[in-house]
């Protein structure tokens, strides 16, 4: 089932994946892509991975660099890399305020890693464990 243009923001940060076959040189619409909710099923199914697809926000009218197949996921190679970045509105320079973050960090036992962020705003932590 393809997913209407209405449908394009609310699913823009789920995967892409080919509802029909495309041609090199198109320019990927809404009308090109499988609606996000059967996409666990097919995976499932083992009839393709999700681990390069790119997502629908990044493909929505981005051209195709190859003949692409239906039911296979949306990647930098089908694209060829032009891949459409989230763009985020600077903020305005008079309402910029600088914030100073105070950070520690400090290992105890060897087996518990403790980080004290004292003020801080989108914070993102990744340990490998």
């Amino acid at each position: 089932m393809l997913i209407t243009n209405e449908m394009v923001k609310e699913y823009a940060d789920k995967p892409a994946v080919f509802a029909v076959k495309v041609p090199a040189g198109t320019e990927i619409s809404a009308e090109h892509l499988e609606h996000p909710m059967f996409l666990d099923d097919m995976v499932s199914s083992n009839l393709f991975t999700l681990d390069t697809a790119l997502t629908i926000g990044q493909v929505i009218g981005v051209k195709t660099a190859k003949d692409c197949d239906a039911l296979t996921p949306v990647t930098e190679e089908a694209v060829g890399g032009a891949v459409k970045l989230a763009a985020k509105e600077a903020p305005a320079e008079e309402n910029v305020q600088e914030v100073q973050v105070q950070t520690e960090v400090a290992a105890q036992d060897g087996n518990t890693i403790i980080i004290s962020i004292k003020e801080g705003k989108d914070i993102y932590l990744e340990l490998p464990m």
